[in-house]
């Protein structure tokens, strides 16, 4: 059975979360890391506090029947701040190729290259150079996983996450032509490629148009579209941002065709919620303002915001808790909370905050389950 759902290990906890989950449903799923999330030792692990190596080692001990695929998510260049200082696309991709290699080594199944991003400040690359990028991106990490006796399958896509969805004339004349340049390089078709399928987060919610119900209906066959022109060349449909989606809404873009999705910041998110409830709960007020205050200076939350935004400081602070988990104030503030639990005789603080994350992971299964009853899930 091929894993549909896409965990993005946002923490720890989400991991064991995952980890959890596929172990008392017996579904796999797919671990998806970011390299800001975990990278190689060279690159300064990520903020999980994990080297790639350290990661894989965890999963494995975790995950003896094998349940959980190991998964790069958008691998490609300057997706890592420890390549924010290199302005040779060269050099860039010749550093992300080192943390392929580092994929490939700690055993990992599926590889996303994601070759949008330019160097920081300059926002996304054009179209054709992205494309260009991907194909010799792809080729030299297939030759490294052959190198290695290593089969590994591949995810692509052309552009960074938007509210719509794809041009579908436009969106199959750019996969024909990447496919074309993946065929000549003698590189294996990818399994995945992602489209815009109208799912974006924004903020604490989903503000793709799929998820405006005046626009769905057109969405969902536009998101067909995409989906008949994948198959038709022989790869599957993966859609990105589908986070604050209920269990029906990611049931009907699986019916659509997508064939699996990801999410992730939701899950940040719920286990934020869960120690803010814990500190609230034990009294802990002055703990739970220094958490806030962490969290809200940290400014992780800035690439979240809707432009003109309402938020507020808390929902900042929320939308930015899980970048903040293994810095020492937020390791100190959660050892506060897990000694006022067991005072209480209440369950392990991690107990609490990682079934808060399973419950969210879970119901993007029933998904799975919903989608797959009317026969829409692959």
């Amino acid at each position: 059975m091929e894993p549909v759902v896409g965990i993005g290990p946002v923490s720890r906890t989400a991991v064991d979360a995952a980890l959890a989950v596929a172990r008392r449903t017996r579904t796999p799923l797919m671990l998806i890391p970011s390299r800001r999330q975990v990278d190689a030792a060279e690159f300064g692990g990520g903020y999980l506090g994990w080297t790639t190596e350290e990661f894989a080692a965890h999963v494995r001990e975790q995950d003896p029947d094998g349940l959980m695929l190991l998964c790069r998510d958008h691998g490609g260049p300057w997706m890592h701040t420890a390549e924010a200082h290199l302005t040779d696309p060269a050099e860039a991709l010749e550093s992300c190729l080192r943390s392929f290699t580092a994929d490939l080594d700690a055993g990992f199944g599926l590889l996303h290259i994601d070759t949008s991003e330019g160097r920081p400040g300059t926002g996304p690359v054009p179209a054709p150079t992205a494309a260009a990028r991907l194909v010799e991106l792809y080729a030299r990490c297939h030759a490294e996983a052959t190198a290695r006796g290593r089969e590994v399958a591949y995810e692509i896509g052309f552009e960074p996450q938007g509210v719509s969805t794809n041009d579908p004339d436009e969106f199959k004349a750019a996969l024909r032509l990447v496919l074309e340049g993946i065929e000549a390089a003698g590189a294996p078709k990818p399994r995945y490629v992602v489209a815009q399928t109208g799912t974006k987060v924004a903020e604490l919610r989903n503000v793709g148009r799929f998820h405006d119900p005046a626009a769905r209906a057109e969405t969902l066959r536009q998101v067909s579209t995409l989906a008949a022109t994948c198959h038709q060349e022989g790869v599957l449909l993966k859609a990105h941002n589908c986070d604050y989606l209920t269990a029906r809404e990611t049931a009907l873009l699986l019916r659509a065709g997508v064939d699996a999705f990801n999410v992730a910041p939701e899950y940040g998110v719920a286990e934020t919620r869960a120690l803010l409830r814990v500190l609230d709960e034990t009294g802990l007020t002055g703990a739970k303002e220094d958490f806030l205050r962490l969290a809200h200076d940290s400014g992780k939350w800035r690439k979240w915001m809707l432009d003109p935004t309402t938020a507020t400081d808390v929902e900042r602070a929320v939308i930015a808790g899980h970048y903040v988990f293994r810095t020492d104030e937020g390791l100190r503030i959660r050892a506060r909370a897990a000694h006022a639990l067991a005072a209480r005789g209440r369950p392990p603080l991690e107990t609490v905050l990682r079934e808060a994350v399973a419950e969210r992971i879970e119901s993007a299964l029933r998904a799975v389950g919903v989608a797959g009853a009317a026969g829409g899930a692959r």
